[in-house]
């Protein structure tokens, strides 16, 4: 009886995945062309056959990144670090903010409660403005921040562009927040105990919000918050 020999030329080349942790190791920076955008990350060739995505929560430590697209667009040469590696699934993760230090991490030197702070206006919304600080840190003016006075439009007040100087009242370096006070800015020590308390206590209503609120809507409302662009 006749034997066949099947043979395929795939099953001769060598699998590049085979020793894909040896040539990318966790923690290795990598160097590569944007191939594609999706709605959820960018993907970067590593070599012929191979590429890596990075996500969006990892291409900047302070900014809410809703498209790669804000920050990438194909063809770009981009370095990044390896973050893990899942063989079995063909997937190399990458970061880009992970090339630089989080800045999050040294804020308590950088920012105190009480801290007289310059910055600019980079966009308002219902409840408040969203200030960029030094080092691409954004900081919160609650509306109930603005005036001494009621305040019923924050862009009666500020608008985009403007150059504010403004008091810190919170840090909350696991949350990544900081709250401005423009009211604030001569109070003395002790009004200035006053107000932070005062901001602590906020609660939501249909006119105020509270810090918190405030930048949970942000982040809801991706819309309405591009800091940084």
């Amino acid at each position: 009886e006749e034997q066949k020999i099947s043979l395929g030329v795939r099953q001769l080349d060598t699998n590049p995945w085979d020793e894909i942790e040896l040539r990318y190791p966790v923690g290795a920076t990598i160097k590569g062309p944007v191939r594609n955008l999706t709605a959820y990350g960018a993907f970067v060739e590593l070599e012929e056959g191979i590429d890596g995505m990075i996500h969006v929560s990892d291409m900047s430590w302070t900014r809410k990144i809703n498209h790669p697209s804000e920050v990438l667009k194909k063809n770009d040469e981009v370095e990044a670090i390896v973050l893990a590696i899942d063989k079995a699934n063909q997937r190399v993760s990458l970061g880009i903010k992970q090339t630089e230090n989080d800045p999050w991490s040294l804020i308590d030197g950088r920012f105190k409660v009480g801290d007289l702070v310059n910055g600019t206006v980079a966009k308002i919304a219902s409840f408040g403005a969203f200030i960029s600080l030094d080092g691409d840190i954004d900081g919160l003016i609650h509306i109930s921040q603005l005036s001494e006075d009621h305040v019923e439009k924050v862009k009666d007040i500020i608008k985009v562009g403007d150059p504010v100087e403004a008091r810190v009242i919170k840090v909350d370096k696991v949350e990544r927040r900081i709250g401005l006070s423009i009211k604030a800015v001569n109070y003395n020590d002790e009004q200035l105990k006053k107000e932070s308390a005062n901001f602590e206590s906020l609660r939501p209503s249909s006119e105020m919000v509270g810090l918190e609120q405030a930048f949970n809507l942000a982040a809801a409302a991706s819309e309405d918050w591009s800091p940084g662009e």
